[in-house]
C-alpha cells in the first residue's frame, strides 16, 4: 500500500510540474506547502523560497496600485474562511524583482472531516492574453482612425472633384476611383471647367503622397490652378509657371504632376473647322488621343519638371489638331501601372485596351476601361478626364446627354 501511494504521488507531482498553471498547496493558515514550477517561473521565486511563507503577505499585499490589499479581501483567504471554491480574473501577484504580474487564480479549500485544513490555487499568468487584448484594441483602434480619415478624405475629394460641365458638340466625362487600402487616400484629382470665351480647360494631376495630408494638398492646388487658369488668355505653360509661384508665396508646399490643357477653336474658321488642343504637362503621363478606327496617339513630349520643386524651372506648351470623333484621354498613373509592369507595359495595356473602343459610347468607354484594366480593387487611386468631340455643323448626339454649362457662358 505505501508503495502503491509513492507511485501515485510521483505521478501527481509530474503531472505538476508539466502544467503550464502555477499550483500551490497551501495550510490553513495560508502558508505555501507546496509550489510547482510553474508558479516558480510565474512569481520568479524558487520552491525554496516560498515553502513555509504566508503567501498572501509573500506574493499579494498589494494592489496594482501599489495600495495595501487586506488579507479578508484576498480570494485565497475568502476560500480558507469560507471553505467555498472562489475564482477571480483581475489579481495581481509580485515577482521577486518587484514587478507586477496578473493572474487570475481559482483557489479550492481542502476539507478533510468537514474541517477546512488548506486549499489548492491555481494560477495563470495573464500577461500574454492581455498584452495580446491591448494589441488588439489598439489594431482596432487604428482601424477605425483609417477608416474615419479615409471617409473623410473620400468626402473632401468627392467635394472637389465636381461634374464637368459638357459645352456644345463637346462631351466630358470623368472617372474617380479611389484606392481599395484604407491608407492609401491619395492627391489624384481632375477638373474640367469653361473659360470665358467659351474655351475648356482639362486638368489631370497627382500629388505626391496617400494620406489626407496629400488629400488637403490637391485640394489647395486644384483651387490655384481653377482660380488662376479661369479668366485670363495665358497659356497653359504660363499658367503653371504661375501656380507654381503662387503655391510657393502661399506656403502651399507639395509635390506634384498635372497635365493642364485647353481645348480651342481655330479663330475665322467655319463651323465646321477644326479644334486644337493646347497642353502643358509638368511631369505626368502624356495625354492620349483615341481614333474612331481604335488607333491611338500617345502625345509623348519631353515633360517638363513637377511642380513644388523650382517656381523658376522653364514651361513648354504643345499643341495638336482634335478631330471630330476623336477621344482624349488624361489619367492618373493608377490606371497604368498594373502589377508585374514597368510603365511602358501599363501605357501599351492601355492602347490595347482602347482598340475597339474608337466609336463606344464616352460613359460606356471609362467604364469598359477601367473594368479592363483595373478589373479588382486597385493598389493607388484612379482618375481619368475623357473629351469626345463631334461636329459642330450637326446637332448634339443623343448619348452626349444635354449641355451643362455654367451661368454666364454661352
Amino acid at each position: 500500500m505505501e508503495a502503491e501511494l509513492t507511485r501515485t504521488a510521483a505521478r501527481y507531482e509530474r503531472l505538476l510540474s508539466t502544467v503550464a498553471d502555477g499550483i500551490y498547496g497551501l495550510d490553513r493558515d495560508g502558508r505555501v506547502e507546496f509550489a510547482n514550477p510553474a508558479a516558480e517561473r510565474i512569481t520568479g521565486r524558487s520552491a525554496a523560497e516560498q515553502l513555509g511563507h504566508d503567501q498572501h503577505r509573500l506574493l499579494h499585499a498589494f494592489r496594482p496600485d501599489g495600495s495595501p490589499y487586506p488579507r479578508e479581501e484576498c480570494p485565497v483567504w475568502r476560500a480558507l474562511s469560507t471553505g467555498q471554491a472562489v475564482s477571480a480574473d483581475d489579481e495581481v501577484f509580485w515577482r521577486a524583482d518587484g514587478t507586477p504580474v496578473p493572474v487570475e487564480l481559482v483557489a479550492v479549500p481542502v476539507v478533510e472531516d468537514g474541517e477546512v485544513t488548506g486549499v489548492v490555487v491555481s494560477v495563470r499568468d495573464l500577461t500574454d492574453r492581455l498584452a495580446a487584448r491591448r494589441q488588439a484594441a489598439e489594431l482596432q483602434r487604428l482601424a477605425a482612425q483609417n477608416a474615419a480619415e479615409r471617409a473623410l478624405s473620400d468626402r473632401l475629394q468627392r467635394a472637389l472633384l465636381t461634374p464637368p460641365p459638357e459645352p456644345d458638340h463637346l462631351h466630358v466625362v470623368v472617372r474617380y476611383r479611389p484606392a481599395a487600402h484604407g491608407a492609401r487616400v491619395g492627391g489624384d484629382w481632375y477638373d474640367a471647367f469653361l473659360q470665358p470665351d467659351g474655351a475648356t480647360v482639362l486638368v489631370i494631376g497627382d500629388v505626391v503622397g496617400h494620406d489626407s495630408a496629400a488629400a488637403a494638398a490637391m485640394g489647395q492646388l486644384r483651387g490655384l490652378v481653377r482660380a488662376l487658369a479661369w479668366d485670363n488668355d495665358e497659356t497653359p505653360a504660363q499658367t503653371l509657371g504661375r501656380v507654381e509661384r503662387a503655391a510657393r508665396g502661399l506656403a502651399v508646399s507639395t509635390l506634384a504632376t498635372a497635365v493642364l490643357a485647353r481645348i480651342e477653336r481655330l479663330p475665322d474658321v467655319p463651323v465646321a473647322g477644326v479644334r486644337r488642343l493646347r497642353w502643358s504637362n509638368a511631369g505626368h503621363l502624356p495625354p492620349l488621343l483615341l481614333a474612331p478606327d481604335g488607333s491611338t496617339t500617345l502625345l509623348e513630349t519631353r515633360p517638363d519638371l513637377m511642380l513644388g520643386v523650382d517656381p523658376a524651372a522653364p514651361r513648354h506648351d504643345h499643341t495638336v489638331d482634335l478631330p471630330d470623333g476623336s477621344t482624349l484621354l488624361l489619367v492618373t498613373d493608377g490606371l497604368v501601372e498594373l502589377p508585374g509592369m514597368h510603365l511602358d507595359e501599363g501605357l501599351a495595356a492601355l492602347r490595347e485596351a482602347l482598340r475597339d473602343l474608337g466609336e463606344e459610347p464616352l460613359e460606356s468607354l471609362c467604364d469598359t476601361l477601367l473594368a479592363r484594366l483595373v478589373p479588382g480593387p486597385g493598389r493607388d487611386d484612379v482618375a481619368l478626364v475623357a473629351v469626345r468631340t463631334h461636329p459642330e455643323d450637326r446637332p448634339r448626339p443623343p448619348e452626349a446627354g444635354p449641355n451643362r454649362l455654367p451661368p454666364g457662358v454661352e
